[in-house]
């Protein structure tokens, strides 16, 4: 009886195994040497499926799982990816031993129900979002004949926004421990809206004098163009001085605007490491009381503005109600009526 498979190996495919002292990932198989696939998870999937030439004969979910891993998570941004593999370990345990056309939306009630007896409601409802997108992909590629979940009226369990509200105080005080690159990330973050992806996209051919900052947004494929101001204006010019110029001053073909110390630009997790550090020393320096997320800035931005629909359009949803469940926290101002204005509509409230 062969070995055990260790944990991180459990969801991958036969033969593939993660190295976790070098962080690559290999193609293991008897009487010869391992054969190297890839540091990212996404690149071995593609090399294993070159070197093997994959073909996906689907018998049970397991299969099904795999072939999504396959075919469709290397579309999705990397932080996507990590949380399908981590996803698709559970859903294999739970459903991998059936045959796609065999699950039924009782079966995805039941998870659900599950998970909440188990305490993790909200981690029911990823699990249940990915499983639903695996079964719509089932389809499409005819592996069964209807997807269980689309009229069946699955309701996941409600999810509380996220409400935590920076404040500038806070602000003020976590930026007194950052460097003056982070610095302008959060003054460009709070003048956009933009998610961290794309803030960490930003480079010069997005930017023009004249017409602004132009980006298609990774998430919505919404296309926003921020208007030259002065504000604007200024900013970018300070992020030219620290990035734009080689050590010698030469001005460079292409530079990002926010650049680690080897001249190429923050990766998620390299940004998430940095804020963490600089979020640690401000927290115990005792200025700043409570942590706060990178992705409150956005709520931030959101929140000053003056109204819901210059809310929506500087953060380029696609609905409206996203805007206004997620990112509009704190209290909304409003204008109450008077019955001195022309728009004031007389009530008749008293009694007969």
């Amino acid at each position: 009886m062969g070995r055990k498979r260790s944990d991180e190996n459990k969801h991958m495919p036969k033969g593939m195994i993660f190295n976790k002292k070098g962080s690559t990932f290999y193609y293991r198989c008897s009487g010869q040497k391992d054969i190297r696939l890839g540091k990212t998870f996404t690149e071995a999937y593609l090399s294993y499926e070159n070197l093997l030439d994959v073909e996906h004969s689907i018998l049970f979910m397991s299969d099904l799982i795999d072939r999504y891993l396959f075919e469709v998570s290397p579309s999705k941004a990397k932080k996507s990816q990590k949380e399908d593999i981590r996803i698709s370990l559970k859903l294999k345990e739970a459903f991998g031993h059936f045959k796609p056309h065999q699950i039924k939306a009782k079966h995805a009630r039941q998870y659900l129900d599950l998970r909440k007896s188990e305490g993790a409601p909200i981690g029911g409802n990823r699990e249940y979002a990915l499983w639903s997108s695996i079964m719509t992909s089932a389809f499409n590629w005819g592996v069964i004949d209807e997807n269980p979940f689309l009229k069946a009226g699955i309701k996941k369990h409600p999810e509380k926004p996220r409400d935590r509200l920076v404040s500038d105080e806070e602000l003020d005080a976590f930026l007194k421990f950052v460097p003056v690159w982070l610095k302008l990330y959060v003054e460009l973050k709070l003048a956009t809206g933009l998610r961290q992806r794309d803030m960490l996209q930003l480079n010069n051919t997005h930017w023009s004098d004249s017409e602004g900052l132009k980006i298609g947004t990774s998430k919505t494929s919404v296309r926003i163009q921020f208007e030259s101001t002065e504000y604007l204006n200024v900013l970018i010019d300070k992020i030219k001085k620290l990035n734009a110029y080689t050590s010698k001053g030469i001005p460079k073909f292409k530079w990002y605007f926010f650049e680690s110390r080897y001249n190429t630009r923050y990766t998620e997790d390299g940004f998430g490491t940095m804020w963490g550090r600089y979020m640690v020393k401000a927290l115990a320096s005792g200025e700043l009381k409570e942590r706060f997320q990178e992705k409150d800035l956005r709520a931030k931005a959101a929140t000053r503005c003056d109204s819901l629909a210059e809310a929506f359009e500087l953060l380029g949803h696609k609905n409206i109600s996203t805007t206004k469940r997620v990112y509009r926290r704190g209290f909304t101002k409003v204008t109450p009526l008077s019955p001195n204005e022309k728009s004031y509509k007389k009530q008749n409230i008293e009694k007969s």
